[in-house]
């Protein structure tokens, strides 16, 4: 159990940590939480680059140096303590960071000289469509984006917890259903004969396994919020469905 779920609060999440650094936070602990939010975030920001129509190696050099700057080169010094979201702080970072490479042209070093992060951009590069008939701009892109990579870690979290507890297998099978859409009865009873549970504890497990997705997705969106509280937490959950729904 976390410290977030345990005390009923978000006493301290990634983002606090990372905003406390100017603060003589702690430095170690600090670069942790901000690594950690670096893998969430660098997905959405390389797409951003590729559909302000930068070429795929820029891009991929575009968003190592930014990682390389957002790690090494404090940007969170003056950042404000009331700062609330995270992607947006990025976005607005990373939008900065392309007009000077722009403006600069090959002035800036090549991923800062080494790799900050594994971002894998040829494996970004196989999500990414752009479509010239699609009117959506690079920045809802990049919302929507930020919005499936938290799913998708809260996803790996949960698998993660299940693998350690021996259920992995369970769960692969299970995962589908996390969707509330998928609730084909039929389903269950395939599901049931595959895992030797009865229809009940499919329906149940299920369950369970929906409300820990649910509460990993509350303790990942607080982490990305400079002072989460219940209200600020169920606010960037509407605002990242809404970014869902284009």
């Amino acid at each position: 159990m976390t410290a977030a779920t345990q005390y009923g609060a978000f006493p301290l999440t990634r983002w606090s940590i990372v905003v406390s650094l100017r603060d003589g936070g702690d430095a170690v602990q600090g670069r942790l939480a901000l690594e950690e939010l670096c893998r969430i975030y660098w997905k959405p920001l390389y797409s951003y680059a590729r559909h302000q129509g930068i070429a795929p190696a820029d891009a991929e050099d575009l968003t190592q140096s930014f990682l390389s700057f957002v790690l090494e080169k404090d940007l969170f010094s003056a950042a404000d303590a009331a700062l609330g979201r995270l992607r947006n702080y990025l976005l607005t970072a990373y939008s900065r960071h392309i007009k000077h490479w722009q403006r600069q042209a090959s002035a800036l070093k090549r991923g800062g000289g080494r790799e900050v992060l594994s971002i894998e951009a040829s494996s970004a590069e196989g999500e990414i469509t752009i479509d010239p008939a699609d009117h959506r701009t690079p920045e809802a892109i990049y919302q929507r984006l930020c919005a499936l990579r938290i799913i998708e870690t809260a996803v790996e979290q949960l698998a993660q917890e299940q693998q350690e507890a021996g259920k992995g297998r369970q769960f692969q099978l299970l995962r589908p259903r996390l969707d509330p859409s998928q609730t084909g009865s039929g389903n269950d009873a395939e599901l049931a004969r595959h895992l030797g549970m009865s229809h009940d504890a499919v329906r149940q497990t299920v369950t369970r396994l929906r409300r820990r997705f649910r509460e990993i997705m509350k303790e990942i969106v607080a982490s990305t919020l400079a002072h989460p509280t219940e209200d600020s937490v169920n606010e960037e959950l509407a605002a990242l469905r809404n970014a869902l729904m284009g």
